[in-house]
């Protein structure tokens, strides 16, 4: 089964089931904005903070389209649906996306992307910085409350769920990505 296999059927062959993501919603926030990260993480994060941004923004979105008709499914969200922000967390550049209003579990309310350089530092180079992607998605919601979670995606494309997410605002969710990052690591 390939990566967007299920964007076209379910687990039972037929069609896409009401409770799976969409496919511009989840290609955009989990694949293509993820790959551009890994792949070129300085320019990645800049571009979107540029005054340009939503040139750069475009660019991807061109992906989501292909992928998204190349597997016969419906583009429901536009450009303008997506905003952008710039600001630090921590001593890092941090770049996050706010997504529309996600229907289904997986589906991110946030994005951020964090560039793993000090800029405090003046010796440190912005260019070989690494990034650290996060995300604040849609849970399994009840009928009482929004129920979320904070996941984060590595260069070598494993999600890792990093336990229950703030309320779905930007203020939380900065707080929430601040921690994890100036968070000390554990040994191995």
């Amino acid at each position: 089964m390939g990566l967007f296999d299920f964007f076209s059927r379910g687990a039972s062959g037929k069609s896409r089931s009401e409770t799976e993501p969409r496919c511009d919603h989840y290609s955009f926030a989990h694949v293509v904005l993820r790959n551009a990260a890994f792949e070129n993480p300085t320019k990645c994060v800049t571009s979107l903070a540029s005054p340009d941004g939503k040139a750069y923004l475009s660019e991807l979105w061109n992906e989501v389209v292909e992928t998204c008709k190349q597997h016969n499914q419906p583009i429901e969200l536009t450009l303008d649906d997506i905003l952008i922000y710039k600001l630090r967390v921590g001593p890092f550049p941090c770049t996050i996306l706010e997504m529309p209003a996600p229907h289904f579990a997986t589906e991110a309310f946030f994005v951020g992307l964090i560039l793993t350089v000090d800029i405090t530092d003046q010796s440190q180079n912005m260019s070989n910085g690494s990034v650290r992607f996060l995300t604040l998605e849609n849970g399994e919601p009840t009928e009482e409350e929004t129920c979320t979670v904070v996941g984060e995606w590595s260069a070598d494309g494993r999600h890792t769920t990093l336990g229950p997410g703030p309320y779905p605002d930007l203020s939380d969710f900065v707080a929430r990505i601040t921690d994890v990052v100036t968070q000390p690591s554990l040994p191995d």
